[in-house]
């Protein structure tokens, strides 16, 4: 049964509409949001916080104009922008219950302000007590976002919050703050709602790794984030080495397949195999 169905309360035409079930959540919940990015660091984070902690869906996120798809997990259908629940201990003021919203669809351009403010104001609604937005940068590609990353790694993680506590927070999990620059689509807009309203928000910015750069899957990078996030969480241990071990698992793959390639000898008709998978 559908207990709570929220349709953008402050942008009334924009259609949003946040379904949720079950009992409304205790106040003080941890809303962590992963949409995809350069590398899909914050999906392969997502479904690793849903794996370890033990989240249950409990909503979904619906609008006319987001593509017409489902995602199907273990022959069931599931929504592409999904809302899952737990209750592990976290560190942040009155945290006790984390809110995470997953989405495998891009948000079309002309839907990314509507549905910030739908998120933002579920998250209001709900009474919880902070946002973290997970997200991705690669110099190759790009992503709407001017980071100040003048390092020669390609390790960097940037934060930026909404307010002083958050930046606080930020500080406290080790992570160096984003000086100046600018952060573009969902992640941007919803970061500058929760400035608007006074609502905690934090953004953690990776920089993708992996032999790909952002092209493909980047479980190293996500298993970076996923270390930052025992500052949040510390009753749970947040094990990275699965997604290390798929990252080591997905390099291996890309060299074999990059070096078939390069020693694949011309066809009969001089131009090359008609697939580098063979």
């Amino acid at each position: 049964m559908v207990m709570s169905v929220f349709r953008s309360w402050d942008i009334m035409s924009s259609d949003v509409s946040i379904d949720l079930v079950g009992q409304k959540s205790k106040p003080g919940a941890l809303v962590i949001v992963c949409f995809p990015g350069p590398g899909f660091v914050a999906n392969i984070v997502g479904q690793h916080l849903i794996d370890s902690l033990g989240l249950g869906l409990i909503g979904s996120i619906r609008h006319a104009d987001l593509p017409p798809a489902c995602i199907v997990k273990g022959g069931l259908s599931l929504p592409t922008i999904r809302i899952y629940s737990g209750e592990p201990v976290c560190n942040h003021d009155r945290c006790d219950r984390v809110l995470l919203v997953v989405s495998e669809t891009q948000v079309p351009p002309g839907l990314v302000q509507s549905m910030s403010e739908a998120i933002v104001g579920m998250a209001i609604s709900e009474e919880a007590g902070a946002m973290l937005i997970l997200d991705s940068y690669s110099a190759s590609i790009e992503s709407g976002h001017t980071i100040d990353d003048n390092d020669d790694t390609t390790e960097t993680i940037k934060g930026a919050a909404s307010t002083e506590g958050a930046l606080d927070t930020l500080g406290g999990m080790g992570i160096d703050r984003m000086e100046q620059g600018a952060i573009g689509g969902l992640t941007g807009v919803a970061l500058s709602e929760c400035s608007q309203r006074g609502f905690d928000a934090m953004a953690l910015l990776s920089e993708c790794s992996g032999p790909m750069q952002g092209m493909g899957p980047d479980a190293r990078t996500a298993a970076r984030v996923l270390t930052c996030l025992d500052g949040l969480l510390p009753a749970i241990k947040l094990d990275p080495e699965p997604l290390l071990e798929e990252a080591r698992r997905i390099e291996a793959q890309i060299s074999e397949m990059m070096a078939s390639s390069v020693n694949q000898q011309p066809g009969p008709m001089g131009g090359g195999s008609a697939s580098m998978f063979g």
